[in-house]
This record gives C-alpha cells, structure tokens and sequence, in this order.
C-alpha cells in the first residue's frame, strides 16, 4: 500500500475550477474520438461544427451533471469508502421504492410506506451501527444509510418470511438490515431465520449484538454452502461474487430449494441479465428498481425481483 499523499486545503481544487478538471478529460477524449482510421493509418475527422459550437455542446451537456460532479469532489475529499458506497435516496426515490415493493409483494403501499419509514426511524439500529464503528477508521463512513436495502426491510416485514438467505455478506450492511426485520417480525409472533453466505471468515462485523440472534452466516464458497442447505428458502438475495455466469449458477442451485411463493432478488441486477433469464426460465415475473443516490457521486444500483404472479387482496398476497 502506498504512503498518503499529503497536501494543504488550498490545493483542492476549488468548485470553480471542478469543471477544469472534468474538460482536460473531455478533450483528451474528444481528441481521440475525432481520429478516425484511414488506409490503416489515422487522418483527422471533420465535424460538422466549429471548435466553439463543440466546446458549447460539451459545456451544455456537462451541466447536467454539475451536481454529481460537485458530490465526487466532496466524496474524495471527505469520505474514507472504497466500495459497498452507502448513501441515503432521494424522497422521490424512495417513494418509487415503496410502490415497488408494494407491486412484488401485493401488499398496500401505505403499509410498504410505514416499514421504509420504520427502518429510517429506527434509533436503536443505528446507535449499534455507531457502536461497531467507533474508533475504527474505514472502509466505511459514520451512519447508517441503508439505501436499496430499504426494500429487503420492507419486503421481509410485509411477507414474514421463514427462511432468508442471502450469499455475499462483506461487512454486514445486508445482514443487518434483514435482522433487524427479522426481530421486528418475531416480536409480532412471526418466526423467521436470516442465514447468510460469505468466503471471507471475517465478514460481517456489523452482524452482532442482538442482531446475531436473527440467524447465523455461514463461511465458506457460497456454492458450496448452497449445495449443502437443505431447508425451504422464501426470500433469496444474491449479493455474491458479481460475474453474470456464477450469479447464474447461485440461482440455478436454489431452484429447487424454493419455497411455493419465494421471492429471489439480485443485487447485481443493474449490471447483468442472470436474473431477468432465470425468471423467464422458470415462469416468473421479474421487475427492476433503480436507484437515486441522494448527495452521492455513485448513479446507484438496484434490486431486481423475481417472484410468482399473485391476484391483489386486502391483506396482501393469497
């Protein structure tokens, strides 16, 4: 690993030159992108505009994502995450979320509406959130922000699921989430187990405390730990190894694994198809959400749903 790179606050570049920097990495592109192959060799290519109607189509463009661009410079020089970025959506967004789920499970958005609101208001989960991190210094930042994963609390609140598997825990944001519905059901009288899956042994710090109580993770290749569960799954979240073709495989293991009505969401939905084909595969519905960051740089990701066609009734799905 090598040694930070120190340097005073002045040398950020301030907001007026963010676009600087974004246009010396525009034009070494567009410069590229006007050179065309001619004889096997590179000759210009001529464009129907000027160089000031071209820097204007740019300018035009890019202020579309003044915002994103000004939240990128804030992330890099204040946030300590490299990966799982967490962030909190957008009012809109989480309005969307809420019909979403409301759709896949055939319960009313107002009851979808109160679980999301649930987990947001949820004071004791987010004071062990600060608990498992205090005096650690990343990969991850303060406060809880649970974003997508909204919709796996919600979900797991409105089907009270027996079984919940889900392969790939990292550091337990999933893990967390989904046991937090979990407790919440039991206390209404609901049983339910979270198992989750993940190769690295130390995954999942933030999976402790009362929450351990909802379930246990299992170490090892996801496949393999898969292969070996015997038991009938009602709610399957892959958020494993992300390449289409083991996703495919995942899926392919739990078939037969699956409870009568059992919902199957995917992570990676938002980047590969092995869900939309496992759904047409098996004769299921499949419907995508996406995701809108709200102050964050990342476009988001999503969940993606495969779940069995169901006639809506006043307490949900028959």
């Amino acid at each position: 690993m090598t040694d930070p790179v120190n340097f005073d606050a002045d040398d950020i570049p301030g907001v007026e030159n963010e676009h600087d920097i974004v246009w010396q990495i525009l034009s070494d592109k567009l410069r590229k992108d006007c050179a065309q192959a001619v004889d096997d060799d590179y000759g210009k290519k001529y464009l129907p505009f000027t160089a000031g109607q071209l820097v204007h189509r740019v300018t035009f463009a890019l202020s579309y994502y003044d915002q994103k661009i000004g939240n990128l410079f804030r992330w890099a020089t204040k946030s300590v995450e490299g990966d799982n970025y967490t962030y909190q959506l957008t009012e809109r967004n989480r309005r969307h979320l809420a019909h979403f789920v409301s759709v896949v499970t055939g319960h009313p958005e107002s009851e979808i509406s109160a679980y999301i609101e649930e987990i947001n208001d949820d004071g004791a989960l987010r004071a062990h959130f600060a608990t498992v991190m205090q005096g650690r210094q990343g990969p991850m930042d303060i406060g809880f922000h649970p974003g997508r994963r909204m919709g796996w609390y919600a979900i797991v609140r409105a089907l009270k699921p027996k079984i919940v598997v889900e392969t790939g825990v990292a550091r337990g944001h999933g893990s967390l989430t989904l046991a937090a519905a979990i407790l919440r059901n039991r206390a209404e009288g609901h049983a339910g187990r979270y198992v989750g899956t993940d190769i690295n042994p130390e995954a999942g710090m933030l999976f402790c405390g009362d929450y351990a109580q909802a379930g246990t993770i299992l170490y090892g290749d996801s496949l393999e730990s898969l292969w070996a569960f015997n038991e009938k799954i009602d709610l399957f979240i892959n958020d494993s190894d992300h390449s289409a073709s083991y996703e495919s495989e995942e899926y392919d293991l739990i078939e037969s694994k699956l409870a009568e009505n059992a919902l199957i969401l995917g992570d990676n939905a938002h980047a590969t198809d092995a869900l939309l084909e496992f759904s047409r595969r098996t004769g299921r519905n499949f419907l995508f959400f996406r995701e809108d960051p709200q102050g964050h740089w990342y476009p988001g990701a999503g969940i993606g749903v495969a779940f069995p066609a169901f006639p809506k009734t006043s307490s949900g799905r028959s």
